[in-house]
């Protein structure tokens, strides 16, 4: 088995020019925690996740001073910022050729939820830990 196998195809993807409104608004509709940030040709240039909202870089929004704000304002200011003022840059990615055990690897290696899937340096997919474990039942 290998990554094309269980990778959840398609994924949502995030240019890093997009405000930081646009990247949540598809993190909601499509019900996903992360982003892989992609260039005009579909290379990855990073991730975005939720993560990235609440960590303590010095680039992070304060959460408790937006919601401080009035509703207007800060959708203003999430409008302002981009994708790439918070992104998480150089993300480990994996090939569509993966090994199953080797993309397992990755994930506990690097202590991350999810791994972009590249084929051709272009992202086609994402494996997260929820699509390991359906993998594990089907």
């Amino acid at each position: 088995m290998k990554a094309s196998d269980i990778m959840s195809l398609g994924a949502a993807t995030v240019s890093p020019d997009k405000s930081l409104v646009q990247a949540i608004r598809i993190m909601i509709d499509h019900r996903i925690s992360a982003l892989p940030v992609v260039d005009r040709q579909g290379r990855l240039q990073g991730i975005v996740s939720e993560g990235d909202f609440f960590s303590g870089k010095e680039a992070s929004l304060p959460l408790n001073a937006l919601f401080a704000l009035d509703p207007a304002e800060r959708r203003r200011l999430l409008a302002s910022r981009t994708v790439d003022s918070i992104m998480s840059r150089d993300p480990v990615a994996i090939d569509v050729d993966t090994s199953i055990a080797a993309s397992l690897e990755c994930l506990e290696k690097h202590g991350v939820k999810r791994v972009p899937v590249t084929e051709r340096e272009r992202v086609v997919g994402l494996i997260s830990r929820a699509d390991v474990l359906r993998a594990l039942i089907d």
